[in-house]
């Protein structure tokens, strides 16, 4: 059954499982780059990740909380906080590649 959330904050606190969110642009090549990467850990890892996909133009207000500086940028939250970040994509990729063949 998928879960649906009133807010960003309400996904957070109720989430049954950890977020991997995504804040991304359009024009972001790296970040169109990352589409088809996020594409098949979320659908391999769908019983124990959440992969969710911030437009900073559409969501200004998140990206200034989030401190987001640079494109893409990528953060782990679990129960609610954040666990890690990732700038860039390069070693999210490295990450999920591990997770992929060790899970």
């Amino acid at each position: 059954m998928k879960q649906t959330f009133s807010s960003f904050e309400d996904m957070l606190e109720n989430s049954e499982k950890p977020l991997l969110v995504d804040f991304y642009a359009i024009w972001c090549g790296l970040c169109q780059f990352m589409v088809p990467i996020l594409h098949e850990v979320g659908e391999s890892m769908k019983d124990k990740i959440q992969v969710v996909k911030i437009d900073i133009e559409k969501y200004p207000a998140l990206a200034d909380k989030y401190k987001i500086q640079a494109l893409p940028t990528f953060i782990l939250f679990k129960d609610g906080d954040v666990c890690d970040r990732f700038v860039s994509g390069i070693d999210l990729v490295i990450l999920l590649v591990f997770m992929l063949f060790f899970q």
